[in-house]
């Protein structure tokens, strides 16, 4: 029979913080959805984006952080701590336009800043060494068996 041991607390934090990050992005596009959906229309022009159709996208923005999570939570998945450290890395592709925005006078959005660093606060905790142990181990208690 497996046995889980305990989450080390760097997964417990992991797991806090990116979905945290993501409820952020999540609500904070709800609360200013107008400001979303014209952010939306000059990237995809092709598409009417109505509230019903932002709440779609902010919900499998959401649900895209939620799967990898459970996978490290559950699973204890090399796959998903990868996949969490490219999606949480791809974000960094948005700070040169932030910085350039902060240099033209307009100041960071504080949601989107706290998104960021939760984030990549987030995947160094996937590193630690009872993280790594974690997913070298699966999650399982390594107890010798004597008979």
């Amino acid at each position: 029979m497996r046995r889980l041991r305990r989450r080390p607390w760097s997964i417990r934090l992991f797991a806090a913080f990116f979905l945290l990050s993501a409820l952020i992005a999540f609500v904070d596009g709800l609360r200013d959805w107008q400001k979303l959906a014209l952010l939306m229309q000059v990237h995809v022009p092709e598409m009417a984006w109505t509230w019903d159709a932002l709440v779609v996208l902010l919900s499998a923005r959401l649900s895209s952080a939620l799967i990898p999570v459970a996978l490290v939570w559950f699973l204890a998945s090399r796959f998903a701590r990868w996949l969490v450290t490219i999606m949480a890395l791809g974000k960094l592709v948005n700070v040169p336009g932030a910085i350039a925005l902060v240099r033209d006078g307009s100041a960071l959005d504080p949601a989107w800043t706290a998104a960021l660093v939760l984030s990549l606060i987030a995947v160094s905790l996937l590193f630690t060494p009872a993280s790594r142990d974690w997913f070298r181990t699966k999650g399982e208690d390594r107890v010798a068996v004597f008979s």
